[in-house]
């Protein structure tokens, strides 16, 4: 018999894990089907639009009709009952379009890479290696100092950005390796584009002590995928808002099943 093929991680499993073992266990494990959700999806075209932009596929002036024609088409799934009822679709809609429309095209920085696929190994605490891969969404050069970014398109408010920061940056700490690997350094910054946020960048230094810590809490969420240590595989702990809207595995969880929703009235 032949070898079998050593499990390839990404961020995306490991923080899955980390946030909800249950949901991973029906991911992963179970590999459920997956339930989109209108977010995703939003933030999916916009992400695709601006991948076309920066690899010259499509230009500034054209983004706004890109963004019009395929809105429709592909974002398909309705909004939460919750957020449809104040008007949150037209909102989102029209968060994205006036991204567009004000679109800065990064000035002051020069574009190495977009959409970056990668392959690298991770440094387990016994000496072995484990596969991680993942997708870059920009990797910028600053025009003035030539410092290297790693840049993240998110559509997160601003302040649900600020609510959840340090983990936020995890993603782009793991993802630092690569660009080393790559490019012969370490990124000097991280950043993130918030376009519902009209494309406000906050960012950070990259830190090496912080890079360590993230490579240590990811080789000890792999540990415990690999030693099954994992006490809630068949608990979900969480039942909120993103249980029911937003986790893809929504539809095979009991948590995952939307409430009725009854709009207040005023007595």
């Amino acid at each position: 018999m032949g070898e079998s093929k050593p499990h390839i991680y990404s961020y995306t499993q490991l923080s899955t894990c980390a946030e909800c073992a249950f949901c991973y266990y029906l991911t992963r494990i179970e590999k459920v089907d997956s339930a989109s959700n209108a977010f995703s999806e939003s933030g999916t075209l916009i992400h695709d639009i601006l991948d076309q932009w920066a690899k010259g596929l499509i230009k500034k002036e054209d983004m706004v009709k890109e963004y019009e024609r395929r809105y429709s088409e592909e974002v398909v799934t309705k909004f939460p009952r919750m957020l449809a009822a104040k008007g949150y679709a037209e909102k989102a809609y029209n968060l994205g379009l006036r991204y567009f429309e004000e679109f800065d095209e990064f000035a002051g920085y020069k574009i190495l890479a977009s959409e970056e696929r990668f392959m690298i190994d991770i440094q387990m605490p016994d000496g072995t290696t484990r596969p991680f891969t993942g997708v870059i969404d920009l990797i910028l050069q600053d025009e003035l100092t030539e410092e290297i970014i790693i840049c993240d398109h998110k559509s997160k408010s601003l302040s649900s950005f600020k609510k959840e920061e340090d983990k936020m940056y995890r993603q782009q700490l793991m993802y630092a390796a690569y660009v080393k690997e790559a490019y012969g350094e370490w990124p000097s910054r991280l950043m993130f584009n918030l376009f519902k946020e009209n494309g406000q960048k906050p960012e950070r230094r990259f830190d090496k002590e912080q890079y360590d810590k993230t490579m240590g809490w990811a080789c000890s969420i792999i540990e415990k995928i690999e030693n099954n240590d994992m006490l809630d595989w068949l608990e979900c702990k969480n039942q909120d808002f993103f249980c029911e809207n937003i986790c893809s595995a929504r539809k095979s969880c009991p948590n995952g099943i939307a409430k009725p929703y009854t709009k207040k009235t005023k007595t």
